[in-house]
């Protein structure tokens, strides 16, 4: 595991943290979902202007990338094994994995 997901993985054991190695801005946002599901994300923008993610799904941290779309902020999975992308704009949010199968849809911010 790299020092990026090590730090990423890390950073979800609180809601606001500063690493010297990725100074920047760290924010924790949970969504309420479809079904009363809660999905909790750690955003990490870098003072070199990457953006991460960190999700939490099956018990598993997985550090997640900023992609290139034309509108919102979208992740997908760093590590190839998985492969979860994070739809996101403004206050709402969507979890897929694959070709765009919903694993947890119509997410709205709570915090």
């Amino acid at each position: 595991m790299n020092l990026v997901s090590r730090a990423l993985s890390a950073i979800l054991l609180s809601s606001v943290v500063t690493l010297p190695a990725m100074a920047g801005e760290v924010n924790k946002t949970i969504y309420v979902c479809d079904q009363n599901q809660k999905m909790e994300v750690v955003y990490i923008n870098t003072d070199t202007g990457n953006s991460y993610a960190v999700i939490h799904p099956n018990d598993e941290m997985l550090p997640m990338e900023l992609m290139k779309m034309a509108s919102g902020a979208n992740y997908k999975t760093m590590d190839e094994n998985y492969t979860y992308k994070l739809y996101t704009k403004g206050e709402a949010a969507d979890l897929v994995e694959g070709d765009d199968k919903p694993v947890m849809s119509n997410c709205k911010a709570a915090n």
